[in-house]
């Protein structure tokens, strides 16, 4: 008779975080000078508006960041768009933290606002999206 103490261990799920979060099938292709946090928030971003999920959007922006309606908005008008192949062209650090995104097909680009998340660090390179700003 075998017996497996550790069955915790068999259970654990080892799939890869990007493809849990959604990330790893995103048609994104990437200009401009990104830093690894704010291409990490776009990468999100995307994939809440493609996944059309609006509570997980606003839980991305948090409390300073939007309402579960500005959410909402952001997925009627950018979620279909969102299942294309998309450009993040990211603005100089100079400009600040803003990303436009086109989407394939759309006359329009989505500028992405990105705002620290903690103003007490603001150099930890962690980003939340400003959704009031669409």
């Amino acid at each position: 008779m075998l017996l497996l103490s550790g069955c915790d261990a068999l259970s654990t799920d080892k799939t890869p975080h990007r493809w849990r979060d959604g990330t790893a099938h995103l048609e994104l292709s990437v200009t401009g000078h990104p830093t690894p946090g704010s291409l990490a928030t776009t990468e999100h971003v995307l994939a809440r508006l493609k996944a059309q999920d609006a509570d997980g959007l606003a839980e991305l922006a948090g409390e300073d960041g939007g309402t579960r309606k500005d959410a909402e908005r952001w997925v009627a008008r950018w979620g279909d768009a969102a299942r294309r192949p998309v450009t993040a062209d990211f603005a100089s650090p100079e400009k600040g933290t803003s990303v436009d995104l086109r989407f394939r097909g759309e006359r329009s680009a989505l500028t992405l606002l990105l705002v620290p998340r903690n103003e007490d660090t603001p150099y930890d390179d962690q980003y939340a999206p400003l959704l009031g700003k669409l």
